[in-house]
């Protein structure tokens, strides 16, 4: 089969993706776009609901009335928060047949740089040859277990993000670690489907989100601006000011990164786990091992010392970490031609690589750009400012910046050493 060339390719077809890919079309740049639409989102379990606000939640594309509370109206569902995840999923699917048709339902298996060019293998065995990669994967590939459960069997310990359906476990004992959104849903739904969950926390609680009132006095906008991510005065800054987080040194934006947005629950699923799910506090996870009784988690707890807490299966509700390489479709000399700062790729200002004409966008992108980009409401910055990039970066008239970015990159690599553990 003989290889095509092109001048992007999109790998991902999530909501960065596909907002990427309309904008590309409307600017007329050569691009293919690989993925299967809104995977991640569309392998939820049913009764899984947005953490984010509708308003928040959709998918930029460059000509009005695509927005996600505008599906909603549309289709004559009530704009209510929160929002199934279903939902959003359904909606981006719908979004992508409209905005970018041209999407290709198809894996790609494996991406290497030979001779200033990428050369992208897919799952059918084509071969396309790309000027430049985008990396739109989102969350995928980046689930965190914890180091002391490595090793142990899927049957046995698994991520959250890995179950579609709760229901299999049904009359378990089901241990989940984690005091955030991922852990308090996927301990919830254990619950309603008839499993015996036990939450497993570091903290000396579970911590939730207030409900917004419906009107809030002046002084309470003042003190706590609503934003995308939420109300308080730094979400607003980071909406407003999306650069800003970029040009911190590296130690302060990886605090950042690191401390905002911690574990924390919704207010609305609080009446679904507070006094229904059993909690264990203040556990440091040592290890585990399978017994004929099930799997014995080994715990240093605070003022009681070292105990077992037996279950039948541990889901880590542990969420993600952006790690290279865990993106095993990249070559491994390609891999390791990106600078990394917290294993993450450091970034130019126009999300492009170290490695010459390869960008990532999406959460791949936060230990550069900040906790905006985590979401989906970081791609309405994100996105406009790359495709305008692309559309005008032609051969030799990034050279400087991208030389610039390249010294700037090996700076902060330097400087990584010195970034404390938080």
């Amino acid at each position: 089969m003989a290889a095509s060339s092109i001048d992007v390719a999109i790998v991902g077809a999530g909501s960065y993706g596909i907002s990427l890919a309309a904008y590309l079309r409307k600017l007329r740049v050569e691009h293919r776009i690989f993925g299967a639409p809104m995977h991640f989102w569309r392998t939820m379990s049913p009764g899984m609901y947005l953490k984010s606000f509708a308003f928040a939640t959709s998918i930029p594309a460059p000509q009005p009335h695509y927005g996600f509370n505008e599906y909603l109206r549309a289709h004559g569902i009530m704009v209510e928060e929160p929002v199934e995840i279903a939902t959003f999923g359904e909606y981006g699917l719908w979004a992508q047949s409209q905005i970018a048709p041209h999407v290709e339902a198809v894996e790609v298996t494996h991406i290497a740089h030979k001779n200033g060019a990428y050369a992208v293998t897919l799952e059918t065995g084509e071969q396309v040859w790309a000027r430049r990669v985008v990396i739109a994967t989102g969350l995928a590939h980046y689930e965190r277990i914890p180091e002391e459960l490595a090793g142990l069997e899927p049957e046995l310990v698994s991520h959250s993000v890995q179950h579609g359906d709760f229901s299999k476990f049904r009359g378990m004992r089901v241990g989940v670690l984690g005091a955030g959104q991922s852990a308090l849903q996927a301990a919830a739904l254990l619950h309603e489907n008839g499993a015996h969950p036990t939450l497993i926390i570091r903290g000396t609680d579970v911590w939730w989100s207030e409900e917004m009132p419906e009107h809030r006095s002046l002084r309470q906008r003042v003190k706590y601006p609503m934003s995308v991510l939420g109300p308080g005065q730094l979400n607003w800054v980071l909406q407003h000011a999306p650069m800003l987080p970029y040009r911190l040194p590296p130690m302060r934006r990886v605090r950042l990164v690191r401390r905002h947005g911690g574990p924390l629950g919704a207010w609305w699923l609080r009446p679904r786990v507070e006094g229904i799910v059993p909690v264990e506090k203040r556990c440091t996870v040592l290890g585990a091992q399978p017994r004929r009784d099930g799997l014995a988690i080994q715990v240093n707890q605070a003022e009681v010392g070292r105990r077992e807490i037996t279950v039948d299966h541990l889901i880590a509700g542990t969420g993600f970490s952006v790690d290279v390489d865990r993106l095993a479709f990249l070559d491994h000399a390609l891999a390791a031609e990106v600078y990394r700062i917290e294993r993450a790729p450091i970034l130019s200002p126009y999300f492009e690589s170290s490695a010459r004409g390869l960008y990532f966008v999406g959460p791949s992108s936060t230990m550069s750009f900040g906790p905006l980009f985590r979401f989906v409401a970081g791609a309405d910055f994100a996105v406009p400012r790359l495709a305008r990039h692309l559309a005008g970066a032609k051969p030799g008239k990034s050279e400087k910046w991208a030389v610039e970015a390249q010294e700037d990159a090996s700076a902060l690599v330097q400087s990584e050493a010195r970034v404390p553990s938080i």
